[in-house]
């Protein structure tokens, strides 16, 4: 394997395995990501991706985007069984990697592994000690393995990013929102000055159609005055 010797980062390129430089650089983003969310250091998390699958290689991580090894327990999802111990054992399969490096970060925030988040965040060997120790791997050499992988391809680096990163992706995915609110009240705005001018205009064509009347009806009420005289109902009533 690429990771039994130890060579810190800056080493002739030629002693690093090609493989192993594309997965980190593809999958470091998401490393660096579930560092700040959920304090699993970066580099634990690329070493054991590495180690665990492979480099992306392994029979899981092929047909269950399991990059990790994290068994069924009590997984509602679909499942990929894989002959590990002399028996068929149950992963959990995903939808994308991006998906098992996210429940990875999850998977060791479970009460079994909270010591490990006590230690110092920089502490990758710490947390490679401490992962043998809570159960998550059988492997005697489990921790110098990790460490071996940290050393070698300078995984430390992306722990030393994360914490210098602010958590810019919320800040940057809440200005277009605001933007866009503001961009919807102007065409309210607007609309409501357009809707308030047809009802001035009606009250004008009432008060117009209220005055029309009332010049009418003293002429109407003058052509019957005095054409009552002519139809001499007055007459025939006294007769």
């Amino acid at each position: 394997m690429a990771c039994a010797s130890f060579f810190h980062f800056g080493a002739p390129a030629q002693v690093q395995n090609a493989r192993y430089l594309g997965y980190i650089d593809r999958y470091k983003g998401i490393a660096i990501e579930t560092f700040q969310t959920h304090g699993v250091p970066a580099s634990i998390t690329l070493a054991q991706g590495l180690l665990e699958s492979n480099a992306g290689g392994s029979y899981l991580a092929t047909r269950g985007n399991n990059h990790f090894g994290i068994k069924c327990h009590k997984w509602a999802g679909e499942v990929v069984e894989y002959d590990d111990t002399l028996k068929h054992d149950c992963y959990r399969k995903y939808g994308a990697p991006e998906d098992s490096f996210l429940d990875h970060a999850k998977f060791l925030c479970a009460k079994r592994y909270r010591p490990l988040h006590e230690l110092d965040s920089t502490d990758y060997r710490g947390w490679a000690e401490g992962l043998r120790k809570c159960g998550y791997a059988e492997d005697p050499a489990y921790p110098q393995k990790l460490i071996a992988i940290i050393d070698q391809y300078g995984l430390s680096q992306y722990d030393s990013i994360a914490l210098t990163i602010p958590a810019a992706p919320v800040l940057a995915a809440d200005k277009p929102q605001e933007k866009s609110q503001a961009v919807a009240e102007k065409p309210k705005k607007k609309s409501q000055a357009k809707t308030e001018k047809p009802k001035a205009e009606p009250e004008k064509s009432v008060a117009t159609e209220q005055r029309k009347p009332s010049t009418r009806r003293p002429r109407n009420q003058r052509s019957t005055s005095t054409a009552r005289p002519l139809t001499g109902s007055p007459d025939n009533e006294d007769q």
